[in-house]
């Protein structure tokens, strides 16, 4: 629920959110689309390959927009993770989101697939597997540039 219950310099009414009256969850819901977007896109361009993944929301680096993590439990099972920064939610729009969902995605086919970059750098094979699912790695995300 919104209620005005400020004024502006201007008098105009300022809305204030009250979260607890409206019952808003905003992780829950995130999250559900992100998971949704990821079951997708694993089945549309990763033919279901992927395993089951994790995806959490961490901004601990400004200039990242996501990053792609596995890690071994105790049993041995590996425990997939994909993060997305929210800080860049505010600024770039849902497109620019689900092209990261995307290119972490990438990273995470070829650590089940490939062979990763030393460090986990973008190398040829994650080139050639980001452009065969339709993305450009680039400043622009777009092909040449």
């Amino acid at each position: 629920m919104v209620r005005p219950t400020k004024r502006t310099k201007n008098n105009k009414p300022c809305a204030d959110l009250d979260i607890a009256a409206a019952k808003l969850r905003p992780s829950k819901v995130t999250l559900r689309a992100l998971q949704t977007a990821y079951d997708h896109f694993n089945r549309e361009l990763f033919g279901g390959t992927l395993p089951r993944c994790l995806i959490t929301l961490q901004g601990l680096n400004k200039r990242s927009f996501g990053h792609c993590l596995s890690r071994w439990n105790r049993d041995g099972r590996a425990i997939h993770e994909i993060g997305i920064n929210p800080l860049h939610f505010a600024y770039d729009p849902m497109r620019e989101t689900l092209a990261t969902l995307g290119h972490e995605m990438a990273h995470l086919w070829q650590h089940q697939f490939g062979t990763p970059g030393r460090g986990n750098y973008h190398n040829r094979e994650w080139v050639a597997k980001m452009k065969e699912i339709g993305l450009y790695p680039s400043a622009t995300n777009a092909a040449g540039g």
